[in-house]
């Protein structure tokens, strides 16, 4: 079809226009097409309504034309209307027509329907949570979902996401949803963390053991550091008891912490471990004094002395071990006793004192009788004369520690007619002497054949007691003794060991003698000598004795037990309680302190960690009284000690 014969075709589409130019030959009108878009209303695009005016250029009448684009083909002649739906995008609208004169003619146009709308999304609603920690909580909301007029539901993306972990305090999320096309929306809401502390503090790190040393049984100052955190981020309040810096005793103290923020606690706890380093000796009191005391036989004398007391600062009295011991023979001269003392981690002290034994006895001196001789010249006798030797060695001597003392005289060597008193001197080898005067009388000489004057029968002392013993008691002592013949009767004087004047307590013929009037706890020294009828005394012999009360009441030193016994002891007035402790051989196995004075073994026990069975065997007991309280360490003097045997 030729241009010139250009059928105007004039289609609106809203405010859309395009000339149909007839295809073929000529230079065609200008073909001024405004092309606008539409906005989508839908998945599937717009519903485009455009009018169309088909009419012959030549005659100007309509003629029939067909249009068909988007979802319909519409037709019609001269002007008319055609509804399409076209999708999103740029379409193309065919358009054929029938001239006049029965050419087709044929054209295109576009449509285009775009989509700016975004998507309609749906406001979510503010969440808040709460966190037991600062560091904040996982939040989770529902998917923040919507519309779009072309694409249809759509879900939003959200900065941050769901289950992103929030921190205390208010944070914004954005969400965000773009369609196909390019379209986006935002929709804002607030997540809200609140703080509610449900957590306790954490001690860091758990409190370790704490350990100490001391030298002291009281213990020591032990320092230690706990600490503890919180998720508040404020350090908590830790309290400790005992407190850091106290003082702990020996062996293990449990010690108790809390760790508080203000709304929980916390509770944790742990050892203090003090270990005793015990480098302290017992110490003694109550060491006896230097002392002297009488010989009483030539190997010197026995000697009893109180034991000194010595108490450990752990352990409390220990037994005290003496050499030579109480009750031992000292020779003469002087003895250092010293008395030891051991605590169970092998300190040992000890103590001494001096004993001397010291001879101060004199000799007994027997004279002989007085007598008369013949001179055996004008002047008269030498002393190798008749009757004269037997007079000069007629003295003899005895003592109690020499066996042979010295006896000497002043007799001169010749003796003339008269009268002689002579001086018989006894000495021992301790330089004690007496001296006592016979008398001699030297006659004329008589006649030739005149007999000599009778030599009276030598004089000597009786002989000594044997087997002497002196038993201390409760105030008494009992002396027993065998009495040889030849002695007639005794005399016993007693004195102190420690000196003074020694005072006769008995004479007479018997062989026991009992003195009750004596002082427990004072050594005394008994000395027993004999005499014959003429009343001639022998040296004497001498022993020596301590009364004391037997304070350690049952069981009976030495008894044999089938069962376990009940220690009694007499009381001590001043005492507060008493240290009871048992031994088996040399090992410790009980130490315990009673208020009264007695105690019921039982026949199973722990002492120091370890569990002890009374069993067969021989056991021996101590008892001491304790003054004050028990942290003063204050003890007297030991009450005695006493064994026993388990024979079941």
């Amino acid at each position: 079809m030729s241009l010139r014969r250009l059928l105007l075709l004039t289609v609106i589409i809203a405010v859309t226009a395009a000339w149909l130019v007839a295809p073929g030959g000529g230079a065609p009108p200008p073909l001024r097409f405004d092309a606008s878009s539409t906005e989508a209303t839908s998945s599937s695009g717009a519903s485009v309504t455009y009018h169309i005016k088909a009419y012959d250029p030549d005659s100007g009448d309509p003629i029939p034309a067909t249009c068909s684009g988007g979802s319909a083909t519409g037709g019609g002649s001269g002007d008319f209307n055609v509804t399409s739906v076209f999708p999103v995008g740029t379409g193309t609208v065919h358009c054929d027509a029938t001239l006049g004169n029965g050419d087709p003619v044929s054209d295109d146009f576009s449509v285009t329907v775009t989509d700016t709308t975004p998507p309609a999304l749906s406001q979510p609603s503010p969440v808040t949570q709460p966190a037991s920690t600062l560091a904040g909580i996982a939040v989770s909301w529902p998917a923040v979902t919507g519309t779009d007029i072309v694409d249809g539901s759509v879900t939003a993306s959200c900065s941050p996401t769901s289950g992103t972990v929030f921190l205390v305090g208010t944070t914004p999320v954005t969400c965000t949803a773009t369609d196909v096309h390019g379209n986006s929306a935002q929709v804002t809401f607030n997540v809200t963390v609140s703080f509610t502390d449900t957590q306790a503090p954490t001690f860091t790190p758990n409190p370790p053991p704490a350990v100490g040393a001391t030298t002291s049984g009281t213990g020591t100052v032990v320092t230690y550091t706990v600490a503890a955190t919180d998720d508040s981020g404020t350090p908590p309040a830790v309290n400790c008891t005992p407190t850091s810096g106290s003082t702990f005793p020996v062996g293990q103290t449990t010690v108790n912490c809390t760790a508080s923020d203000g709304t929980n606690t916390a509770n944790a706890a742990f050892t203090v471990t003090v270990t005793f380093i015990d480098t302290a000796a017992p110490t003694f009191s109550g060491v006896p004094a230097n002392r002297v005391v009488e010989a009483n036989g030539p190997s010197g004398s026995l000697v009893s002395y109180p034991a000194p007391t010595a108490t450990d600062a752990v352990e409390g009295p220990k037994p005290v071990s003496c050499s030579p011991t109480s009750g031992s023979t000292f020779p003469l001269g002087g003895t250092t006793v010293t008395c030891t003392a051991s605590d169970s981690h092998g300190n040992t002290s000890s103590a001494s004192f001096a004993v001397t034994v010291v001879d101060t006895t004199k000799p007994s001196l027997i004279v002989p009788r007085d007598r008369a001789v013949y001179a055996d010249t004008a002047l008269g006798i030498g002393a190798q004369g008749y009757g004269v030797p037997s007079f000069l060695s007629g003295a003899s001597a005895t003592d109690t520690v020499d066996p042979n003392p010295r006896v000497s005289n002043d007799a001169p060597e010749f003796l003339t007619v008269g009268v002689h008193t002579v001086t018989f001197a006894a000495s021992d080898f301790s330089g004690n002497g007496v001296a006592k005067t016979a008398v001699i009388e030297v006659l004329p000489m008589p006649p030739a054949g005149t007999p000599p004057l009778p030599i009276p029968p030598p004089r000597g002392a009786p002989p000594d007691v044997r087997d002497l013993k002196a038993e201390a008691g409760d105030r008494q002592v009992r002396l027993s003794w065998q009495t040889p013949s030849g002695v007639d009767h005794v005399v016993i004087s007693r004195s102190l060991s420690l000196g003074g004047d020694a005072q006769v307590v008995y004479t007479g013929s018997g062989d026991a003698f009992l003195d009750r009037a004596v002082v427990n706890t004072l050594e005394y020294r008994y000395v027993v000598v004999s005499l014959d009828e003429e009343g001639l005394a022998s040296a004497g012999v001498a022993a020596s004795a301590r009364p004391r009360p037997t304070l350690l009441k049952a069981p009976k030193d030495g008894a044999r037990l089938r069962k376990a016994p009940k220690l009694r002891w007499a009381a001590n007035s001043e005492a507060g309680y008493y240290n009871v402790q048992l031994f088996r051989a040399n090992k410790k196995i009980l130490s315990i302190w009673p208020v009264k004075t007695a105690l019921i073994l039982k026949n199973r026990w722990k002492y120091q960690g370890h569990t002890y069975k009374l069993s067969r065997g021989v056991y021996r007991w101590y008892v001491w009284p304790g003054f004050g309280a028990r942290k003063a360490v204050d003890y007297g003097e030991m009450l005695g000690f006493s064994t026993f045997q388990i024979i079941r």
